[in-house]
């Protein structure tokens, strides 16, 4: 799902890992051109919809620290 906040585009999802059997949430963070400046994971979790609210989480973090 994409949601703006403070000029970026944050991109998130959660994906699920076959090999630990785990979610992982992973984020993108875009410009205002929609280039991708920061992408990265959260570290694994059990719920998908928790997964998700890390990535959104520490993508506005990762917005805030800028």
């Amino acid at each position: 799902m994409n949601t703006d906040y403070k000029g970026y585009t944050i991109i998130a999802a959660s994906e699920w890992e076959d090999a630990s059997g785990l979610w992982n949430g992973r984020y993108r963070v875009l410009d205002d051109k929609g280039i991708v400046v920061y992408e990265s994971f959260v570290k694994p979790l059990q719920d998908e919809e928790e997964a998700y609210r890390a990535a959104n989480a520490e993508a506005r973090a990762w917005i805030d620290g800028q």
